[in-house]
């Protein structure tokens, strides 16, 4: 079985009554975070939590992978709960896609935690070191420039993962007819990968 006709044959399983109000809440999540990702978002403090256990499991890999480890961390558990829910849980792609925003979000949050790198004005949790300052002053990038570039980098991965998981999502809360269409249509254009 390829991985077109396994997408399709979930796609076909029927609309989901949870695919409206998922995404209406992230659409005006998606949008107020596009236009303002420093006021955060609801998952923030979840993140946080993740951000912190990445700073622990990295420390025996040295400095570097601990400062690091955090953002890492709050990368790894929404992308791991993806693979999980297209890999192991094959009728759940919806939380598939709702991850594959989760990680977008993240980025939002990464991106204003590089671009606070250089004015240190964002509060720590324990009152640290600020992580991205550290990194960006290891690698000889925390010039102005670079820190404004990193980020809005980050900044851009994330808004467009973020609009990628809300049209996924979308595909959840159309009717079963217009679904069909649409993947039918991404089938004819797409060449079937081999599982």
């Amino acid at each position: 079985m390829t991985i077109a006709a396994s997408a399709t044959a979930r796609a076909r399983s029927g609309p989901s009554w949870l695919a409206v109000p998922l995404l209406a809440l992230l659409a005006f999540w998606t949008a107020r975070l596009l236009s303002d990702p420093g006021r955060g978002c609801f998952l923030d403090l979840v993140n946080l939590a993740f951000h912190e256990a990445g700073h622990i499991f990295f420390t025996p890999f040295g400095s570097t992978l601990h400062y690091l480890g955090g953002t890492l961390g709050q990368l790894a558990v929404p992308t791991l709960l993806a693979g999980y829910f297209l890999l192991v849980g094959p009728t759940r792609p919806l939380g598939a896609a709702v991850c594959a925003w989760w990680v977008g979000e993240n980025l939002m949050n990464i991106s204003v935690y590089m671009a606070d790198a250089r004015d240190l004005a964002l509060p720590l949790v324990g009152g640290g070191d600020h992580d991205w300052n550290e990194l960006f002053y290891r690698f000889g990038l925390l010039g102005q420039d670079s820190v404004r570039a990193v980020s809005s980098g980050t900044h851009g991965m994330g808004g467009l993962l973020m609009l990628l998981g809300l049209a996924w999502v979308t595909l959840f809360a159309l009717p079963d007819a217009f679904r069909e269409m649409i993947v039918r249509a991404i089938e004819e254009r797409a060449p079937a990968v081999e599982d």
